[in-house]
């Protein structure tokens, strides 16, 4: 990397965090007022929402990114644009290209820091803060919107209730189906349930068996269960797909597939976020466009607009193939990975006719 690469990188670099602290001021803000309506359950006060919301800071960083490096680098080099330090640039000999790929070796970096972020950070502080939340309002930790969750596990169909803090279950109910006719076998009740030296230890236990007419049912205080469904399980099943790791959504989707259950919505989750540098780098060449066009003397206010319309519309484009592609059973790579491409193409093209 030489000075022109440094410079470039310092001035994205510092526009980008600027437009990125931003975004998650507003967005703090937005979120207290929505959290300060919890104040008073349990012992959910004040000191809690704050530490709450600083627990998903880190996930939100991830999610804004895209967007702040959007609007980083139309502000940074439209900057450059302004002072006419880019004429400068160019009047050495430097290719609209070559300054457009010493701003992606900016972009490259951060976006690196930013993925390690949502992968390694991000993740166990949202559980954390999940968990911390729900233990200071003395509720469970509800899965799927209060309803519980479905799993499989082989011949055994399991419905949980909800999940404590600890990785403790609550009212679960497991159906034993015959793998031949499916027929319904046994049906076992429990009261709750928690993990113990890679098992569940099931407690207040009531277990029907069937058999024809019969039904042969016996009350049990314990009972030791080896299942595939770990807590790792468990914390993919309690989270949002898109707050996920890519090494919990690749555990989950072979959970899925092993069990002969759908896997399409996380397939498209995982491509996304492994697709995330290219995207990343596609929000920064689609707005090279903006900053050499003949409008780059344009106010920062304009840029901005320009920044968040762009990722407005990459958001949109992005939700709405990936739901097209799953409705229409094509691979989820596709989805996944069309929205960066069109984005790509279209500023590579507008920067050739630029030239």
């Amino acid at each position: 990397m030489n000075i022109l690469d440094r410079y470039i990188f310092r001035t994205v670099a510092s526009a980008t965090a600027v437009a990125l602290l931003v975004l998650l001021l507003l967005e703090f803000f937005l979120n207290l007022l929505m959290e300060l309506e919890s104040v008073g359950k349990g012992n959910y006060g004040f000191v809690e929402v704050i530490r709450y919301l600083l627990l998903i800071q880190p996930q939100h960083i991830y999610e804004l990114f895209p967007m702040a490096l959007l609007v980083g680098g139309l502000l940074g080099m439209g900057a450059l644009a302004g002072g006419s330090e880019l004429i400068v640039m160019r009047a050495a000999g430097l290719s609209l290209i070559r300054l457009t790929s010493s701003a992606l070796q900016a972009g490259l970096l951060l976006s690196l820091l930013v993925l390690a972020i949502g992968e390694f950070i991000a993740p166990p502080l949202e559980q954390a803060a999940r968990e911390q939340r729900a233990a200071a309002k003395s509720e469970n930790l509800e899965i799927r919107s209060g309803r519980g969750f479905w799993a499989r596990d082989g011949d055994y169909f399991i419905h949980v209730r909800a999940v404590l803090p600890g990785v403790r279950l609550v009212d679960i109910h497991v159906f034993k189906i015959h793998p031949e006719d499916a027929r319904l076998e046994m049906v076992t009740v429990a009261q709750g349930a928690r993990y113990v030296e890679d098992r569940w230890l099931l407690e207040g236990v009531q277990r029907s068996m069937l058999n024809g007419d019969s039904v042969q049912t016996e009350a049990l205080t314990q009972l030791k269960v080896v299942s595939a469904i770990n807590p790792q399980i468990l914390d993919v099943l309690a989270a949002n797909p898109d707050d996920l790791s890519i090494r919990d959504l690749w555990i989950y989707v072979n959970y899925l597939e092993n069990n002969g259950l759908d896997a399409q919505d996380y397939w498209l989750v995982l491509w996304r976020k492994l697709l995330a540098p290219l995207a990343y780098m596609a929000m920064l060449v689609i707005a090279m466009p903006f900053v050499f066009g003949p409008n780059r003397s344009g106010g920062a206010g304009q840029r901005l607009l320009i920044g968040l319309l762009l990722g407005l519309l990459f958001f949109l484009l992005n939700y709405l193939l990936g739901n097209i592609v799953l409705l229409y059973g094509l691979p989820p790579l596709v989805g996944a990975g069309l929205p960066t491409l069109l984005f790509m193409g279209a500023g590579l093209v507008a920067l050739r006719r630029l030239r």
